[in-house]
């Protein structure tokens, strides 16, 4: 499957989460996912999960720029609904897609209204900004009852086993200021690098468990976890950069993805 650089994608100027942080982020997001590597490991680790997607409507949630939602139409979906509950992520992406087979709707991804039933449901950059485990629950009962039986979710969110002390990712362009420990998670107060100014935002690092239970309720079978290896990173991307480079993003990997499944 060929890796598509979001760096790359001049009309997209990144991807955000459902949350209101990013109305105010403006142009910085669009430097940010210009300049940083961050983006490069997740793109990958985000096709692996995804997989064949081919003539299925798929659900985006948050949306953010619609990357990924155009993302997924490019593997030949029959089509693809954005939603994001910033209004200004909803014009940008609104502004960079012209296929109508792609459609954005600001909506809240822990309620959202009935826009038909989906094979496949993808939240990258959501879960994280689950305030409690019932947001959380929220959030992935919205994606459940989106789903049409057998239907999949998959989510990139910030590693459960991220180790706050470890190898950081500064040089990818992401960097972790505070880390508060709490009941079930860490509070991440993070910040990413982009050249004009950095952008602050704050996220959650929920325990595996957390989403497990959360999962549950909402009616899905157990997650499957991922990692970002090597082969998430093109290989232009090791011969460009080296191996040395990567190292730290494939031992303290600080995306991770999982996939979860409603029954038949």
């Amino acid at each position: 499957m060929a890796h598509t650089d979001p760096q790359q994608d001049s009309d997209d100027p990144g991807r955000a989460g459902d949350d209101p942080q990013y109305d105010r982020v403006g142009d910085l997001y669009r430097q940010y996912k210009m300049s940083a590597t961050a983006p490069v490991p997740e793109l990958g680790l985000f096709l692996r999960l995804l997989g064949d997607v081919a003539g299925q409507r798929v659900l985006d949630l948050a949306t953010g720029y619609g990357f990924y939602a155009r993302t997924a139409h490019g593997l030949g979906t029959a089509e693809v609904v954005g939603v994001d509950l910033s209004p200004e992520m909803v014009r940008r992406a609104e502004s960079a897609t012209g296929d109508p087979a792609v459609r954005f709707h600001v909506g809240d991804a822990r309620d959202l209204p009935d826009l038909g039933s989906f094979d496949t449901v993808t939240a990258v950059w959501l879960f994280n900004y689950a305030d409690s485990p019932a947001e959380l629950t929220a959030m992935a009962a919205s994606a459940r009852r989106a789903l049409r039986p057998g239907g999949r979710l998959v989510a990139i969110t910030v590693n459960p086993g991220y180790e706050v002390r470890g190898p950081d990712w500064t040089r990818y362009g992401l960097r972790v200021h505070r880390a508060e420990p709490a009941e079930g998670r860490h509070r991440l107060r993070i910040a990413l690098i982009a050249p004009e100014a950095d952008i602050p935002l704050s996220m959650s690092r929920w325990d595996a468990d957390v989403y497990a239970r959360a999962l549950a309720e909402a009616g899905f079978g157990p997650p499957s976890w991922e990692l970002p290896d090597e082969e998430s990173i093109p290989a232009e991307e090791f011969a460009s950069r080296g191996a040395d480079y990567w190292a730290t993003a494939l031992a303290n990997p600080f995306p991770a993805g999982f996939t979860a499944a409603v029954p038949d």
